[in-house]
């Protein structure tokens, strides 16, 4: 028997974003009906995708600033109102604070259920970064909503211990795979890299700035005959291949939009080694620990991974790559990221080690604090 609908509100196109695929998932698994909600990146876009529960893509005039948020607000709160007049909600979930709002409200009026899963630090993102009052507003409605909230799930411990201070009961689900068989390796020859030469890669639904895509980019002038592989999106996607040229690196750098889950799954498996370069210039960015990461591991690949607080430590306690030398300055950084991936590729880790390390770190093993997260409203 069916525990019930639960509205699952993202801010984001769905077809991309792994961690609500697998939070519907697990819903689904306990009895729930997911009931997926978010949005068309471009006017011509499906209104719904192939999922095994609904979905629904609404279409907004603006994709940024004050009128993208506030169109939002009222698609998201729209859907809501639609679908809990046809056949109710048990619950309301939402993904980052841009879609709390709504889902607050929705569980206030309806006398429903709330989950609250914040995928990053949401007051730190690089898009927040010398916007004082842009970020005020933000902090200023999290304290608004937080209110209403008894408890709530992130990423990794040091972002949940920042929550902590807002007077919640905090849970952390990581940003880790299914376990699963690893994935067939798609062709080189069909993504355009050497069958010989080593292939760096680095994959990210949007390659934000000081997300360490053109950093990777300055590393092969010290990286002869290794190569270099993109899979997303973002602005540091963007820029890479003409700073590839202006490097004259541009025939090693490989550039691929992103692409379904388990196309990515497939190219990832194909490559040699993962790299995380996240700069520390947010602390979104300093005290993250990156899904990338895990989804390497689980393609038993090794990692070269900046010097941060958690993703550093994660790597250098797990035994599973190496870390770059925190320096400062791009062509410091670049060198330093060189020497970081000529050392890994002088002393991998065993890919036996690799795969015990992937074994523990699983999306199933985090399913029961998931589903904890869905509460009552104060």
């Amino acid at each position: 028997m069916s525990r019930g609908r639960i509205a699952v509100l993202v801010s984001n196109d769905l077809s991309f974003d792994q961690r609500v695929r697998k939070t519907c998932a697990t819903l689904q698994k306990a009895g729930y009906e997911p009931v997926l909600i978010g949005r068309r990146m471009a006017k011509t876009d499906a209104s719904s995708i192939d999922r095994p529960y609904p979905t629904h893509r609404i279409w907004l005039r603006a994709s940024r600033g004050p009128m993208f948020y506030l169109l939002l607000q009222q698609g998201l709160l729209k859907v809501l109102n639609e679908i809990h007049a046809n056949g109710g909600l048990v619950a309301i979930w939402a993904n980052d604070l841009d879609t709390l709002g709504p889902a607050v409200y929705g569980g206030r009026k309806w006398n429903v259920d709330v989950a609250y899963d914040s995928h990053e630090w949401f007051t730190e993102a690089e898009g927040l970064k010398n916007k004082p009052i842009r970020k005020g507003i933000w902090i200023w409605w999290q304290r608004r909503m937080f209110r209403h909230l008894c408890r709530m799930l992130t990423v990794n411990e040091a972002i949940a211990k920042a929550y902590r201070t807002q007077g919640l009961e905090v849970d952390v689900v990581p940003n880790v795979p299914e376990l699963s068989p690893p994935a067939v390796p798609m062709s080189r020859a069909d993504l355009g890299w050497p069958e010989q030469n080593t292939v760096l890669l680095i994959q990210g639904a949007f390659m934000d700035r000081d997300r360490g895509a053109l950093d990777a980019v300055r590393s092969l002038v010290h990286l002869p005959n290794i190569h270099l592989a993109l899979i997303g999106a973002g602005p540091e996607f963007d820029d890479a291949p003409e700073l590839a040229s202006a490097l004259g690196v541009r025939d090693r750098l490989h550039v691929h939009e992103r692409m379904p889950f388990h196309k990515l799954c497939r190219c990832t498996v194909a490559a040699d080694v993962g790299l995380s370069l996240d700069r520390s210039t947010v602390d979104n960015f300093k005290f993250s620990l990156p899904n990338k990461l895990f989804d390497y591991l689980h393609a038993g690949l090794p990692v070269v991974c900046t010097d941060l607080p958690v993703a550093g430590r994660f790597v250098t306690e797990e035994g599973v790559g190496q870390v770059v030398e925190a320096v400062k300055g791009d062509d410091e950084v670049a060198l330093a990221t060189s020497k970081a991936i000529l050392a890994l590729l002088d002393n991998k880790p065993s890919s036996d080690h690799l795969s015990e390390v992937a074994s523990r770190h699983h999306w199933g093993s985090h399913e029961a604090t998931l589903l904890q997260a869905i509460h009552p409203l104060r």
